[in-house]
C-alpha cells in the first residue's frame, strides 16, 4: 500500500508542478502584455518593471495553486483510469478513498503553503508592487496610502494632518487635540510639521495651548516642542493600509483597534475572514477533482472532466469575489458568512460527489 501511495503522490506532484508553473507563466505573460505600455509611457526603468512582475509571482502562485490541484487531480487519476490502473486497484479491494488519500493529504499540505505565502510573503511583495504601480507608473501616490488631508482618532486625542510621510515618520500641517474627562479639551498643538524621533514626537514651529486649572488656556509659541504621546507612526501608516499588505495578525490587531475606537471596520473584517477561508479551497478542489476523474471507467470522461474542472474553478473565483464585494463589503451578510459561504457550497458539492463515486 505504501508503494501505491507513493506512486499516486508522485504522479500527482509531477502534473501539479507542471501545471502551477504553466499557469503562473501564462498569467504573468498576459499581465505583461497588458501593462508593458503603461510602464513604457511612465518612463519606468526596466529593472523596476522586472521587479514588479517578479514580485507578483508569489501572489499569482497562491491564486493558481488551487486550480493546479484541481486539474492535477483530474489528469493524474484520469490518465491512470485510461491505463486501467484504477480497475486493478478496485479489483484488489482497495477503496477509492484509500487510493486517493495521498492527493487529499497533499492538498492539505498545499493549503498550508498557500496560507504561509499569504501570511509571510504577500504583505512584503504586495507593498512593493503597489508602490511601483501606483506611485511610479500611475503617478498617484494617494492611491497607495491616504496620506493627505485626513483626520485620525487616537487615544483621547484627534489629529488633523495635512500630509503624512511614512518614510521619514513625519507629519506636516498637523493639529493635535487632546481631551480629558467628559471630552474636555486640555491641550491643542498646531505645528508646521512633526517628526517621530527617539520614541517621542517632536513638533516644529507652532503654537501650544494648554487648559489652566481655573479655566481658560495658556498659549506658547515654539520652535521645537517634544511630546511623549501614545500614538506611533505605525498608527498613521496602518490607518489606510490596504488589507492585502497586512498579515493576518496585523489585520486582526487593526480591526480590534478600530472596534475599540467605536468604528465598524466591516471591510477589514471581511478581508480577515477571507484570508482565513481561502487556503481551504485547496482541499475542496481535490474533493471535486477526484470524483470528476473517476466518473466513468477507463477515463472516458476525462475531456469533459477537464472542461468541467475549469468551469468549476472559474465559478469559484467569480463567486468568491462577488460574494465578498457585493454582500460582504456592503454589510448585507456578516463577514464570517461572506467569506466562508463559497467554501461551504463547493465543499458540500465536493463531499457529495466524492461519496457518490463508484467504489
Amino acid at each position: 500500500m505504501r508503494i501505491l501511495a507513493l506512486y499516486v503522490a508522485r504522479e500527482f506532484l509531477k502534473l501539479f508542478g507542471f501545471l502551477v508553473v504553466g499557469f503562473v507563466a501564462i498569467f504573468t505573460l498576459f499581465d505583461f502584455i497588458e501593462k508593458v505600455d503603461n510602464f513604457m509611457e511612465a518612463g519606468v526603468p526596466g529593472s523596476a518593471m522586472f521587479s514588479y512582475f517578479l514580485l507578483q509571482v508569489p501572489e499569482i502562485t497562491a491564486l493558481m495553486i488551487p486550480m493546479a490541484i484541481l486539474m492535477a487531480s483530474i489528469l493524474s487519476l484520469g490518465l491512470m483510469a485510461k491505463k486501467n490502473e484504477i480497475v486493478a486497484v478496485k479489483s484488489s479491494g482497495i477503496s477509492i478513498f484509500r487510493f486517493s488519500l495521498p492527493i487529499i493529504l497533499l492538498a492539505m499540505v498545499l493549503a498550508l503553503g498557500v496560507a504561509l505565502i499569504n501570511e509571510v510573503v504577500l504583505p512584503i511583495t504586495k507593498t512593493r508592487t503597489n508602490y511601483i504601480w501606483n506611485v511610479r507608473v500611475e503617478k498617484q501616490p494617494g492611491k497607495l496610502y491616504q496620506t493627505e488631508h485626513f483626520w485620525f482618532k487616537g487615544q483621547n486625542s484627534i489629529y488633523q494632518v495635512g500630509v503624512y510621510l511614512p518614510d521619514s515618520q513625519s507629519l506636516s500641517k498637523v493639529t493635535c487635540y487632546r481631551f480629558g474627562p467628559e471630552f474636555t479639551l486640555t491641550e491643542r498643538i498646531d505645528a508646521e510639521r512633526a517628526r517621530y524621533l527617539g520614541g517621542k514626537w517632536v513638533f516644529f514651529n507652532g503654537l501650544y495651548q494648554r487648559r489652566l486649572p481655573g479655566g481658560g488656556y495658556s498659549a506658547q509659541i515654539f520652535k521645537q516642542l517634544d511630546m511623549t504621546l501614545p500614538e506611533k507612526p505605525s498608527d498613521f501608516s496602518q490607518m489606510s493600509k490596504p488589507s492585502e499588505e497586512m498579515s493576518l495578525g496585523e489585520l486582526a490587531r487593526y480591526v480590534a483597534k478600530l472596534e475599540h475606537q467605536g468604528l465598524d471596520p466591516i471591510r477589514q473584517r471581511v478581508d480577515m475572514q477571507a484570508k482565513l477561508s481561502f487556503p481551504f479551497v485547496c482541499l475542496i478542489m481535490a474533493l471535486i477533482g477526484i470524483p470528476l476523474a473517476m466518473f466513468k471507467e477507463k477515463g472516458r470522461f476525462l475531456p469533459a472532466a477537464i472542461i468541467i474542472g475549469l468551469g468549476v474553478a472559474l465559478f469559484y473565483w467569480v463567486g468568491f469575489s462577488y460574494v465578498k464585494t457585493i454582500f460582504g463589503y456592503s454589510g448585507i451578510l456578516p463577514p464570517i458568512i461572506t467569506a466562508w459561504l463559497p467554501n461551504l457550497f463547493f465543499g458540500l458539492v465536493g463531499v457529495f460527489m466524492f461519496t457518490h463515486v463508484k467504489q
